[in-house]
This record gives C-alpha cells, sequence and structure tokens, in this order.
C-alpha cells in the first residue's frame, strides 16, 4: 500500500535541524523528549504517540487559527523548551517554521514532506477531479489539508514516529507500536464508513473554504466549489452571483460551512438555492487529545450521511 512507502521515506527527510547558525538541541540523559505541534491535529497525533513518553504541546493557542496564526515572543519562549518542532507543510503555516525553528534550537519536522507527489492536490488536480471552481486561499502548489484523509493522517503519523524514535531511542519500540495502533484505528474508521457513502445517490458539495478535496477524494465525494476564497472573507455580490451559477453548473446537492467562520453568507445562499446546510470540521481550531482526529473524522462523516442520505 502507498501509506506503507512513506515510512521508508521518513527516517531520511523528517530529521532535519535548520542549517545555518544554531545546533539543535539533542536530548540529554534522564530527559523527556518534549514536542511542540504546529496544528491541533498534529498536536493529537504525537499525543496518541507518545503516550507516557513525551510531552506534547501545541504551539498556537486552542482558538488560533492556523491561516492567520503568528508566534508572539512568549510561543518563542515556549517552543525554546522543546526539542522537536511538528508542523504541517505544504505552505500551511503562514510564518517561516525554518527559521522560527533555527532561532529557538529545536528540529524541524516536515509532517507531510514524505507524501508521494502523485497522492498530493494541486489545482489542476483539483479541477480535473471536480474541486476546482474559484477556489482557494493560496498556500502552495499543494492543498495542504491532507490530515482529513485517513490516507493522508496514517502519513503524517508514520513521519511523526519516525521523528520521535530517532530523537529518542530508548522508546522508539513504544512510539512506533502506538502509531501502528493509531493507523489501525484510522483504517477500521475508513473500512466502516466507505461503504456507506459510496452507497450515496447523492455525493456533490460545495465547503466554505477548500479544505476538503482529500476527504472527498478518499470517500467518493465531489467537492464541486468553495464559497470562501480566503477563510473568513465572506463573497461580494458579483462574487455571489458566480456561486450561484457554480452551484447550478456543478450540481451541487449540499453546502458545508466551518465552525468558528461567519455563516451568514453560506447560509443565504443555501436558503436561495434550496439546498441543505450543515458544518464540517477541518480541525484546523480546537483542543488537542489522543483522539480527537478520529473524532473530527467520525463527526464529519456521520454529518455527509446524514446531510446526503436520502
Amino acid at each position: 500500500m502507498r501509506i506503507h512507502m512513506f515510512l521508508s521515506l521518513a527516517v531520511t527527510l523528517i530529521l532535519a535541524a535548520c542549517g545555518s547558525g544554531h545546533e539543535a538541541r539533542g536530548l540529554k540523559e534522564g530527559e523527556k523528549l518534549r514536542v511542540m505541534a504546529g496544528t491541533p491535529h498534529l498536536a493529537s497525533l504525537a499525543m496518541a504517540i507518545a503516550g507516557d513518553a513525551a510531552v506534547v504541546e501545541m504551539l498556537p493557542g486552542e482558538h488560533n487559527n492556523p491561516h492567520e496564526f503568528e508566534p508572539t515572543i512568549a510561543d518563542r519562549r515556549r517552543l525554546q523548551e522543546a526539542h522537536l518542532l511538528l508542523v504541517n507543510g505544504l505552505a500551511l503555516e503562514p510564518w517561516d517554521a525554518h527559521k522560527l525553528a533555527e532561532a529557538a534550537g529545536v528540529t524541524l519536522v516536515d509532517c507531510s514532506k514524505g507524501m508521494p507527489e502523485d497522492r498530493l492536490l494541486g489545482e489542476e488536480e483539483e479541477e480535473e477531479e471536480g474541486y476546482g471552481h474559484e477556489h482557494a486561499h493560496d498556500h502552495g502548489a499543494h492543498n495542504p489539508h491532507v490530515w482529513l484523509s485517513v490516507e493522508g493522517a496514517s502519513a503524517q503519523a508514520d513521519a511523526i514516529a519516525e521523528a520521535m524514535a530517532g530523537f529518542d531511542a530508548a522508546n522508539a519500540e513504544g512510539y512506533r507500536n502506538r502509531a501502528a495502533e493509531l493507523k489501525k484505528r484510522l483504517a477500521a474508521l475508513r473500512d466502516e464508513y466507505a461503504p456507506k457513502l459510496k452507497a450515496l445517490k447523492k455525493n456533490r458539495f460545495v465547503s466554505n473554504h477548500d479544505a476538503f478535496p482529500y476527504f472527498a477524494r478518499e470517500f467518493g465525494l465531489q467537492q464541486v466549489g468553495v464559497i470562501q476564497r480566503n477563510p473568513g472573507d465572506n463573497p461580494t455580490v458579483e462574487e455571489r452571483r458566480e456561486i450561484e451559477a457554480m452551484l447550478r453548473d456543478g450540481r451541487a446537492q449540499a453546502i458545508f460551512m466551518e465552525p468558528g467562520f461567519d455563516d451568514s453568507a453560506a447560509r443565504a445562499i443555501a436558503e436561495s438555492a434550496g439546498l441543505p446546510l450543515a458544518t464540517l470540521d477541518p480541525f484546523g481550531v480546537g483542543k488537542p487529545a489522543p483522539d480527537a482526529l478520529e473524532r473530527v473524522l467520525r463527526a464529519n462523516l456521520d454529518t455527509v450521511l446524514k446531510t446526503l442520505g436520502d
């Protein structure tokens, strides 16, 4: 399977201390590994993998949007106590992770870097698969929301486990074993829901912003457009006309908004188009926990079934 390919790639590309200047700290004898994560989903994956062997914290506060977060002086001081800094990569983070990690003397872990190019979705691929239509704040060449699929979350779990194992050899086996158990649970979740979603007669939707193309691809859905080109920015009158045309042309059957954003535009558009409206959570904001990402994925899948089911 493709996910197994990620593990073989992880060791060579994950533990990259940030270059010129400050040397990243090592783990002292008797010291506990400290991991800082840049998003709630990475913190949650790391917590599940760490068990009691490592301390995991989140760099942004629980209510900080990762699209807008900029580390404060206090954040930088907290980071100086850590050994690893986990980032999603794929240009999700608006701050310079390399510069921040180097200044703090921590090892940077890009948790998406080992994913094969042919499994990443960019603008062209999204449009070809029906995910385009005026989407997108600009992250970079690829859509960064890989963690909202089991495939992507499992790949990132491998990356985190290998980074932690490479840094803390005494607990390496435990990290890898817990990552394997986490991936089994994620696979079981996918196997539980995939037949149910495949049986849906309706599968086309529009979302608030372009967070769900990997989720859609994995579960046989079609994201045919987005309402907000940038998270939090409601469409202009002209853009709203374009969205209404997109809903018709894309034959959308539901609109999914996200928690934490102004939903007035989505509600007005849904009412005008006569489409059901529900909420999907990209887990960009929230409290991390060892099972938090699994709970978010399950809730999203239940929402899709309830909204698009007969």
